[in-house]
């Protein structure tokens, strides 16, 4: 017998806010409505994820929530969670949990621990940019989890709604965790605009430069997916290409700000395709020559 999602409510209006409410209620989990300070903001959230919309002062519907959801920004999560205690709207039947991937449950809500039932984290391990978009694709997410257990317990059980996979972590964890998803992804896109310049200073338009490097780093991305990250790996580095390393360089002279993020990552491809051996290992005499070229 599966048990009950419980009645929910989310705060804040922002991309992440919107997607976790809308995608909670196409879940069929019951979500109350969201709030958020600005009025305007409020309304196109909560008409994005098709759930009611409050501002100005909290609801008194809270009263009747037993999970809240803290989807603002980090630096506000625990301004917020004090706010709404303070109210009275909050109390020891309801389990706050809050969305940032940085801090644990305990940094930002630890405060408020003995006013409520629970503590935790509940952050989607996705790149949100619209919620619109993003409440329909939350399935197969991966979900960092922390808290108390019954925080733990409470977004778990919001995950498994969602369709997603929840990731149990600890306090001690979740700078690491979050570090990790900024360099997947912040610094993924960071990479393609660096890509996006290189291309552009040799005289392609910016916007096409863009869009022609996209499939690219997607083909990249499935052969991650498909055979991990040494296996995928691909081009000069991975066959042990010293002289075509060098010619990247050579184009990047008059660009030294472009070159050290080439260096970067080159460093790292060569420590990728040395992991690998056999029939299929790269030039071991060009992966030392890289290095030094790329030190």
């Amino acid at each position: 017998m599966t048990a009950r999602t419980p009645n929910t409510f989310v705060v804040g209006a922002g991309p992440v806010a919107t997607a976790l409410a809308g995608a909670l209620r196409l879940a069929g989990v019951p979500v109350l409505g969201l709030w958020a300070r600005k009025a305007p903001a409020a309304r196109a959230a909560g008409s994005a994820a098709g759930v009611a919309a409050y501002s100005s002062a909290p609801p008194d519907i809270l009263l009747e929530s037993e999970v809240v959801i803290v989807a603002v920004r980090d630096a506000f999560i625990a301004e917020v969670a004090q706010m709404l205690v303070g109210t009275g709207l909050v109390n020891r039947r309801h389990v706050m949990l809050h969305c940032a991937g940085a801090a644990s449950a305990e940094e930002l809500l630890g405060a408020i621990a003995p006013r409520v039932g629970g503590i935790g984290t509940l952050h989607p391990l996705s790149a949100i940019a619209d919620g619109r978009t993003a409440m329909r694709a939350l399935k197969g997410t991966v979900f960092g989890v922390d808290g108390d257990e019954v925080g733990r317990a409470r977004a778990t059980a919001l995950v498994h709604a969602l369709g997603g996979v929840p990731l149990e972590l600890d306090s001690s964890q979740m700078a690491a965790y979050h570090c990790a998803a900024a360099l997947a992804s912040n610094y993924v896109v960071a990479a393609l605009d660096a890509a996006a310049a290189v291309l552009a200073s040799a005289g392609v338009p910016a916007k096409q430069a863009e869009q022609a490097l996209v499939p690219l780093a997607e083909g990249a991305v499935k052969n991650v997916a498909a055979r991990g990250t040494t296996d995928g790996l691909t081009g000069p580095v991975r066959r042990g290409d010293a002289a075509t390393v060098q010619r990247h360089l050579d184009a990047l002279r008059t660009q030294p700000e472009l070159a050290e993020i080439y260096r970067a990552l080159a460093r790292r491809a060569v420590e990728i395709a040395a992991r690998i051996d056999g029939a299929d290992a790269p030039d071991r005499a060009g992966l030392d020559a890289i290095r030094t070229i790329v030190a």
